[in-house]
């Protein structure tokens, strides 16, 4: 089983805030709530997409931008209506 807990610190640890905090943390925040909701889906969505930030230029911004479009794409969060 994995370890599910404690989404909120490792992110902050893993991607600092950056230029824009408030919006770094309320992400944070919000990505540890579904997690606690949907569990072990959206956690290994938001792993997935940390391990491939690893490697980008701007990690925490690569990371900031894709992980809320996979988690749309698996059904997770709501996408936006046209």
């Amino acid at each position: 089983m994995i370890d599910t807990g404690q989404v909120y610190e490792r992110l902050m640890r893993r991607f600092p805030p950056g230029a824009r905090p408030e919006l770094r943390i309320a992400l944070y925040r919000r990505l540890e709530q579904l997690v606690e909701a949907e569990g072990e889906a959206a956690y290994c969505v938001i792993a997935t997409v940390a391990a491939d930030a690893a490697g980008k230029r701007e990690p925490g911004k690569y990371f900031a931008f894709v992980v809320l479009r996979r988690l749309m794409e698996r059904g997770l969060i709501p996408s936006p209506v046209l």
